[in-house]
């Protein structure tokens, strides 16, 4: 166990269009002349490049006994089984006796993954939330001189995937959850912003990373090709002025990546069991909560939509959808790719708002 929380404050070492660039990526294959070790790696240090470190990133085989010493390391219970849940940018293992244990290694944004995600859950600590309880922390290499591949230990998510549970229940059912979920969103907003860095009242993480989404966004949704090349042309015109975006705004504790299989519900009790992953949090404007929420969780679909913002209580200003197209050009993901909509036809940026965002 480490007797610190570690310095959050922590240089980015993959600049995020970089890094959106490799999650796109599929991993790579071997070959002659391939970077990718044939063998597994002996040593955590031998991940060395972001090509290794994304092919063996969701591999149970290698994980596994390091997910085994870092329980060891905090002195709990080695499962007798152990699973990777599904695709993730940093090794999660499930245990069979119900621990999840993270680790963060030195690519694909970890120390800054790791940073973000110790700070939230000493922000969250005792705040009335589905946040599973965080079990242990510490580092698998301490005092080595490299990277020390610091690991977390929480507490599962009991119940289902959003995912999972809205795929099967009927429709009076999805839209209960969403408003539900609505309930807890708003908690989630009203956490104190008690952080030392991205969570600090006057942190400036958020607002440097809309500008970064404005001078890049639209490159980005040329590549991705789910949007007209005419409607994109008007792009630049429609963003506002960071500064003025954010202008009399109070910022909230912020879950930037709110899709499908990180929130967790109960099918019979109807309830929210669940929250996870906050490598994606900021001080910033809720508004950008609801970008993966409802383009990734909610698949656009805008009657649950309707249902969350009712359950959240949230004031719904006329201007709501065209802000939150704003928003969907300025967030960090490709927010578009669960969307089951064909949107390459549409040349009106008003059109798409309404198409996407329209709840009036």
């Amino acid at each position: 166990m480490v007797d610190q929380w570690p310095d959050f404050n922590v240089a980015r070492t993959t600049d995020r269009a970089s890094l959106n660039q490799i999650r796109r990526t599929p991993p790579p294959k071997r070959n002659r002349g391939s970077t990718v070790p044939e063998n597994y790696p002996a040593e955590l240090s031998e991940i060395n490049s972001d090509e290794i470190y994304a092919k063996l990133r969701n591999d149970l085989e290698f994980w596994e006994p390091w997910a085994r010493r870092a329980l060891d390391v905090a002195g709990l219970p080695s499962p007798g089984t152990l699973r990777v849940p599904g695709e993730s940018t940093n090794p999660v293992l499930l245990g069979d006796t119900g621990v999840a244990v993270k680790l963060y290694g030195e690519h694909w944004c970890g120390p800054e993954s790791h940073a973000a995600e110790t700070e939230a859950y000493t922000v969250l600590a005792g705040q009335d939330l589905p946040v599973p309880p965080l079990l242990a922390r510490g580092e698998l290499c301490p005092g080595q001189g490299a990277w020390p591949w610091p690991f977390l230990v929480m507490a599962q998510a009991p119940g289902e995937t959003w995912r999972q549970v809205t795929a099967v229940v009927d429709r009076p059912a999805q839209l209960r959850l969403a408003r539900r979920f609505g309930a807890v969103l708003r908690r989630l907003h009203a956490v104190p912003l008690s952080g030392t860095a991205t969570l600090r009242r006057d942190a400036t993480v958020f607002a440097e990373l809309l500008q970064e989404r404005r001078e890049n966004t639209v490159a980005d949704h040329r590549e991705w090709g789910y949007l007209s090349p005419r409607l994109l042309d008007d792009v630049p015109d429609f963003l506002p002025d960071i500064a003025t975006l954010l202008k009399g705004r109070e910022p909230v504790f912020v879950h930037g990546d709110l899709h499908g299989t990180n929130l967790f519900v109960d099918a019979e009790s109807e309830q929210i069991t669940g929250l996870i992953d906050f490598t994606d949090v900021y001080a910033g404007d809720p508004r950008y909560s609801l970008v993966q929420l409802h383009l990734n969780a909610f698949r656009a679909d805008r009657d649950m939509l309707a249902a969350l913002l009712e359950g959240a209580e949230w004031e719904v200003s006329e201007n709501f959808a065209a802000e939150m197209l704003q928003f969907t050009f300025l967030h960090d993901f490709e927010v578009l790719e669960e969307v089951p909509l064909d949107l390459s036809g549409i040349d009106d940026l008003g059109e798409l708002a309404q198409r996407l965002w329209g709840v009036r």
